[in-house]
């Protein structure tokens, strides 16, 4: 029976296991209820009003939805190029020591190098330039268009950011597989890419998914952190500085709850993507 048909049977169950993890968020609100007219906080509701109209305009920067699907359309691009990259990479490094030697070094450097202090080099090296320019759709660049927000360095900085923990992490993963089953396949005459599909492939992928949350939390931290900076003019980060400088807080209390909700979604929904990859694969065997 597998936890969906259990939490299906037994809903009491499923109500016991997510009542710890929202008691702390139901306190903090119920306090706010209770002593927003004592702080400088907004009402709730006010904060509510904002958030159950996405698609209004907000200060003259655009919708609250049109800001936060720019700022996740960035951090989707910059970590699936951090993906891409960093897993065979990571790859390589864990099945091959001649290849971790060559690079271990390197990587060590690089990887403490802030993204955020990689900013102005992005720019610099490339300027402003966005995808608009890159795909020469210039009867695009005066209009309201998301390939207009996608600017190349801020794209790079995010790859950046989340292309680290996906190496370290899948590096561990591959080093981590018992060699005792990578020669047992061996010695029944498997070869390099069987023993990759069926050997080392499915032991690390916990390990795999674990450095993709990894990226994905550093990427939604870095980009905030970079539409916070001036230069922006689009964002929920830039939203958020923007009705901070208005003393806007109702906006800026929406922002950072969407902020905070999307780190969520972004962490839970990779952990249940591994969980659930891990079940095909042992359906397959």
């Amino acid at each position: 029976m597998t936890l969906a048909e259990m939490f299906a049977r037994n809903p009491r169950q499923k109500l016991k296991r997510i009542l710890p993890g929202i008691a702390v968020p139901l306190i903090i609100l119920s306090c706010w209820f209770l002593f927003a007219h004592r702080s400088i906080l907004p009402a709730p509701g006010t904060v509510f009003d904002v958030l159950s109209h996405p698609s209004n305009d907000l200060l003259s920067c655009g919708s609250l939805f049109w800001n936060t699907a720019v700022s996740l359309v960035r951090v989707l691009l910059g970590l699936l190029i951090a993906i891409l990259l960093g897993t065979p990479f990571g790859f390589m490094m864990g099945a091959s020591e001649r290849f971790r030697r060559f690079t271990s070094v390197i990587t060590e450097l690089a990887r403490p190098l802030s993204p955020i202090a990689l900013l102005p080099l992005s720019i610099i090296i490339f300027k402003d330039t966005s995808f608009t320019e890159v795909f020469g759709l210039s009867q695009l660049k005066y209009t309201k268009n998301i390939l207009n927000e996608l600017q190349i360095g801020m794209v790079f900085i995010l790859a950046w950011g989340g292309v680290f923990p996906v190496i370290l992490e899948t590096m561990h993963g591959v080093r981590g597989v018992r060699k005792v089953y990578i020669e047992a396949a061996r010695v029944l005459g498997a070869g390099k890419f069987f023993v990759f599909k069926n050997v080392l492939l499915p032991a690390s992928l916990p390990d795999i998914f674990a450095g993709y949350r990894m990226a994905a939390g550093r990427c939604w931290m870095v980009i905030i952190a970079a539409e916070m900076l001036p230069g922006t003019n689009s964002g929920i980060g830039y939203l958020l500085r923007y009705s901070y400088q208005l003393s806007r807080l109702d906006v800026m209390l929406a922002c950072i709850f969407i902020i905070a909700l999307i780190g969520l979604i972004f962490s839970r929904g990779l952990e249940l993507a591994g969980e659930k990859w891990l079940l095909l694969r042992a359906r397959e065997r």
